[in-house]
């Protein structure tokens, strides 16, 4: 029995599409009862709320009204119809889940929503507010398959699947669930994402050191004081005009330089360790240099003992910094540059590695048809422990420390189509409901996220 056919049962759903066994919607106006009725997702009794006061006699001039207990059951069961072009508006259901809370008629209004969302994706806002109904009632898990889009809609002919949540109320909604059930990776990668999107969201930051802190993971060290300067002697020794940095990061700074030998603009990687870090400068160079071709950014010269990488300079930047700019609509159409991106992510992938940091900061711009993976510092071959990663861009199996795998970069893929997706949804920007499907795929549960590079090229593409 499926998660979603556990639920209805829950719920007390006889048939798909069925009333809920404790509905009384044919119940007549106004008929008896014996003052409580059992609640079958509660598996208790609760005493009925008093009956209303006699109202005074209708004036015969006025129109004819149905009686409230009548409204009400009409109201609820209109809830079977949600997302239908006849149905309740979004404002409409939520208005009814609110007055139905803490009711005798709260199981049967879920339950008629979790009928209507066999047959058609609801909005988001709706599915939010059912799954809080429901993990109020202690049904966590029922509350995480109404995020997650436990239930295929049969309309679209099983086609589709109904998507998970993206919205922030969603996302910490589902963040709490997941660590009350105690899957901490899961929790912190999807209150990451909230942080990324929105790093002032309310209890967001307190939620992610608290679970960082439960899962053992270590924070990331402070930057030192040095960091500002240290590529001044480095740069002496370099051919290397510096004109300008361009990004920073926990393993070093890069720079806008002029090779004055060449004449050519070069993009400068000077690291923090001051040649500290000579064996990761070495093998991130050499691995770069190894899967030289399309899609991934190509190096011109490094020096391991001074602690510099000198790269191919990429005018336009990363996604980053075009979303930063406040350029996003160039991002449009989507396929341009998605594309790309999963077949450079196959390529690396079909020779046995693994990217581990596939961020938009990472994914260069040669132009908006071209994208360029750079940073192979945290890259490591196909099952070798991982080691470390961007907060926000890490999957939930390497949170808890999963070895090196293809599902990590397309974890991260996703995590960049998202960010995009986000900025172009705000713009009005249409056609956009592929790329979204299968963004929310590739930060879905593991199992069902293309395997790896080769897989979501098929997907993709």
């Amino acid at each position: 029995m499926s998660l979603w056919q556990r639920l209805k049962e829950r719920l007390g759903v006889a048939t798909p599409g069925g009333a809920p066994a404790d509905a009384d919607v044919g119940a007549a106006p106004g008929a008896p009862d014996d003052g409580e009725r059992a609640d079958p997702a509660r598996g208790a009794r609760r005493s009925a709320p008093p009956r209303a006061e006699a109202r005074p006699a209708r004036n015969p001039t006025q129109k004819t009204r149905n009686p409230p207990h009548k409204e009400g059951v009409d109201e609820i069961a209109r809830l079977r119809s949600a997302g239908a072009r006849d149905g309740p508006s979004t404002d409409e259901v939520i208005a009814v889940l609110r007055r139905a809370r803490g009711t005798l008629r709260e199981a049967e209004a879920v339950a008629h929503l979790v009928a209507a969302m066999e047959e058609r994706v609801l909005p988001d806002p709706v599915r939010v507010a059912c799954a809080d109904l429901l993990a109020a009632r202690g049904d966590e898990q029922g509350a995480l398959s109404v995020l997650e889009g436990a239930a295929p809609p049969r309309e679209r002919g099983g086609a589709s699947r109904a998507q998970p949540v993206s919205s922030t109320e969603g996302l910490v909604l589902a963040a709490d669930l997941y660590a009350s059930l105690g899957q901490l990776p899961r929790a912190i990668g999807a209150i990451e994402r909230v942080l990324v999107r929105e790093i002032g969201a309310p209890g967001a930051r307190e939620r992610h050191q608290r679970w960082r802190a439960a899962l053992g993971a270590e924070r990331p060290p402070a930057a030192r004081v040095e960091d500002v300067t240290v590529v001044a002697p480095s740069a002496a020794r370099t051919p290397f005009r510096l004109l300008r940095e361009v990004a920073r990061g926990g393993a070093g700074a890069v720079y806008e330089a002029e090779d004055e030998v060449l004449g050519r603009r070069v993009g400068f990687k000077v690291y923090h360790g001051r040649g500290g870090d000579r064996a990761h400068v070495t093998r991130e160079a050499r691995l770069a240099a190894a899967l030289a071709g399309p899609g991934v950014v190509r190096v011109f010269d490094a020096d391991p003992d001074e602690g510099w990488i000198a790269l191919e300079w990429v005018a336009r930047g990363s996604v980053r910094d075009v979303l930063r700019a406040g350029d996003a609509a160039a991002l449009a159409p989507v396929a341009r540059w998605a594309r790309p991106l999963a077949r450079a992510l196959a390529r690396i992938h079909e020779r046995g590695y693994v990217h581990a940091d596939v961020k938009p900061a990472n994914v260069l711009l040669r132009n908006l048809g071209e994208p360029v993976l750079t940073d192979f510092g945290l890259a490591r071959p196909r099952g070798a422990p991982s080691a470390g990663g961007s907060p926000g861009y890490v999957s939930p199996e390497r949170l808890a420390g999963r070895p090196s795998d293809p599902r990590d970069d397309i974890y991260g893929y996703g995590r960049v189509l998202e960010d995009v997706l986000v900025r172009l949804e705000a713009l009005g920007v249409e056609g956009l409901a592929a790329w979204k499907e299968l963004s929310l795929r590739c930060l879905g549960p593991d199992d069902e996220r293309p395997a790896d590079g080769v897989a979501l090229v098929r997907v993709a593409c």
